[in-house]
């Protein structure tokens, strides 16, 4: 029982992890895919046992809360387009006291 939970943690703190160390707020306009995309992916990667799939469901809970917390405290960066580029706009934290 602790392996998957332990394999969930840490299998999702090293997505944020590498997350974190892009520019967190750009990543946060398209926190559905990379939600999606993240927990596609921990699935693909423990598949096979129960335990695999338990370490990966808890992998993806992690990483959808923490980016849905990240992205109402910090605020997100959305593109906005100009005449032949993009350009990255901040969009404030929706978080009030």
């Amino acid at each position: 029982m602790t392996f998957f939970i332990i394999a969930g943690v840490f299998s999702a703190l090293a997505i944020l992890f590498l997350l974190l160390k892009l520019d967190i707020r750009k990543i946060l306009f398209f926190d559905f895919f990379v939600d999606i995309t993240s927990t596609l992916f921990l699935v693909a990667v423990f598949f096979g046992t129960f335990a695999g799939m338990m370490a990966a469901v808890i992998g993806g809970a992690i990483i959808s809360v923490s980016l849905f917390i990240m992205k109402k405290f910090l605020g997100y960066k959305k593109p906005i387009r100009k005449k032949y580029w993009y350009e990255w706009v901040n969009v404030p934290p929706t978080h009030t006291k």
